[in-house]
């Protein structure tokens, strides 16, 4: 189990106090985080995955980064990095080594898959294929939980069709930005008419456990370098 403070509450932060919304990962195992282009999805999720290295010392990241772009290029000499279309050997190394654990029955410390725009990469495969991974994905988002291996997700919508019957099994969602109404309907139905129209980048909503709802702001990095540092340690580690 571990304990890693996220993102700050809106309401305390403008109250005055700097609180953050935490993530118990034995509690809300898989995260998605949410957001179109420019919201600062890529900003937040190197920012946890840095706070991941931080606070679980044993923590192995395997990153897919199947949009290729430059975020995570100082990745690009690590064994755990996969981009474009390397992914989908990035997901079954994963995957295969959750089997294997599965299979002793022996944790080997926290593993946590990082997929960046996993609906593009499903849409790149041909439809066996991604059959495939959608059920690989959701077989380790019910049971990777017993054997610390977690799955964070970020990518623009969370569409239901990428994931096949898997996506109720993101614990913890993070939209950044505004939202479409569809967008909002499908991930905070129940919570919709607390919703504003008013998020800036880095600013968004965060639902915990289909339950605990709230307005978030991730906090501002203050060297992207030393992020970066420690992202690249819990890859080679």
């Amino acid at each position: 189990m571990a304990i890693i403070p996220l993102v700050y509450s809106e309401p305390l932060l403008k109250a005055g106090y700097k609180e953050y919304v935490q993530w118990d990962t034995s509690s809300m195992p898989h995260l998605a985080i949410a957001g179109v282009t420019g919201t600062g999805k890529t900003y937040c999720t190197k920012l946890i995955l840095a706070k991941v290295s931080k606070y679980i010392t044993d923590s192995h990241l395997t990153v897919c980064d199947y949009k290729g772009d430059s975020d995570f290029s100082f990745l690009s000499e690590c064994g755990r990095f996969y981009r474009f279309d390397s992914c989908l050997h990035g997901l079954n190394t994963f995957y295969n080594d959750f089997l294997n654990v599965q299979r002793n029955g022996i944790k080997n410390g926290f593993h946590l898959l990082v997929f960046d725009e996993w609906g593009a990469f499903i849409n790149s495969l041909d439809k066996k294929d991604a059959e495939d991974a959608k059920k690989k994905l959701s077989i380790l988002l019910m049971l990777g939980r017993s054997f610390d291996y977690h799955i964070l997700l970020s990518q623009q919508r969370l569409n239901a069709e990428d994931f096949g019957k898997s996506r109720d099994q993101f614990n913890l969602v993070i939209l950044l930005g505004n939202a479409s109404k569809e967008v909002i309907s499908m991930l905070f139905h129940d919570y919709k008419e607390y919703i504003q129209n008013d998020r800036k980048r880095g600013t968004g909503y965060l639902l915990a456990n289909g339950a605990d709802f709230q307005p978030i702001v991730v906090p501002t990095i203050a060297s992207m370098e030393q992020v970066n540092n420690a992202i690249k340690q819990a890859v080679i580690r």
